[in-house]
């Protein structure tokens, strides 16, 4: 008897054993595929015509609890950073980067919605320290909200039952899978961003979703200027280099974190889907927002204190 339990016991660790070795090479065999394909995908530009026809109604979206719209991110990889001739040292190598399904705001939180979480908490409405003109023109309930900090975008996500998008989740939802330069294509359109000065329409902030040619591969509005906006992760100049394939969430510790997407106060350079920011996780501007993200409710949970 004993002979036998200790042969059965030994052929279900062998077993075990052996499915376990098939499991990691088969994750591996999958991983190297999905690097494979984002690595052949190429951005091609999308002309100023093209981008007003696209269709986004393939996307699924839904309503959230603080009444805004997402729009739920495909799962697969994408390229992420730049080129050495295209973008900055912290944003090299351009590497791939595959990413479970998840969801993220269709345009950043207003003034009105921080509104209802400060009623609703008491947390303090933010105070931009620095503008040169009236305040009420950048304080306005349908604008995007400004003067946050890291930590009250955080808190205002959670509130809402969602949290702030990793810097991955943020760039492919702004440039695609493709990695575009600007969420509409890799051309430039000088029309379809809130940007310094007034030649599209405003000198400040836009209500958001007024620039309907430059919007994201997702349908996504102000991915590129109008409020520059808080993402999770910590900043490390050097993270791309060993940055890993599957979900990268950022470095678990640092100064500064990160903001992306440029401002109504940036150039088209300062705009690009790559284009990274670091600031301490108290500071506060006229220039910087957030918008939130949340899990797939069939995918694992990707949050980042």
């Amino acid at each position: 008897m004993k002979k036998d339990t200790l042969y059965y016991g030994t052929l279900i660790t062998f077993i075990a054993f052996f499915l376990m070795i098939v499991f990691f090479i088969y994750d591996a065999w999958k991983s190297s595929r999905l690097a494979s394909k984002a690595r052949s995908m190429k951005g091609e530009p999308i002309q100023e015509g093209q981008s007003r026809k696209r269709d986004f109604s393939r996307f699924k979206t839904i309503k959230d609890e603080d009444g805004g719209e997402m729009v739920l991110i495909p799962e697969g990889p994408f390229q992420m950073g730049s080129l050495p001739s295209a973008g900055d040292l912290d944003e090299m190598p351009q590497h791939a980067v595959y990413l479970p399904a998840f969801y993220i705001d269709l345009k950043e939180a207003t003034q009105a919605q921080f509104s209802q979480f400060s009623a609703a908490t008491r947390y303090p409405m933010p105070v931009v320290p620095v503008f040169q003109e009236e305040l009420s023109l950048i304080t306005k309930p349908d604008l995007p909200v400004v003067g946050v900090s890291w930590d009250a975008a955080r808190e205002y996500c959670q509130w809402a039952g969602k949290r702030l998008p990793t810097e991955a989740e943020w760039e492919k939802a702004a440039g695609g899978e493709q990695g575009y330069r600007w969420p509409w294509g890799n051309d430039f359109l000088a029309k379809a961003a809130n940007l310094r000065g007034e030649e599209d329409g405003y000198k400040f902030l836009a209500p958001p979703g007024q620039f309907e040619s430059g919007r994201s591969p997702y349908g996504l509005y102000d991915m590129a200027g109008n409020a520059a906006e808080w993402v999770a992760d910590w900043y490390d100049p050097d993270y791309y280099k060993n940055a890993p394939f599957k979900i990268p969430k950022g470095p678990e510790t640092g100064k500064f974190r990160i903001y992306r997407g440029g401002s109504w106060n940036e150039s088209s350079v300062n705009a690009r889907a790559a284009k990274r920011f670091a600031a301490a996780r108290h500071q506060t501007s006229a220039v910087i927002g957030f918008r939130c993200a949340k899990d797939d409710s069939t995918e694992p949970e990707t949050k980042s204190d």
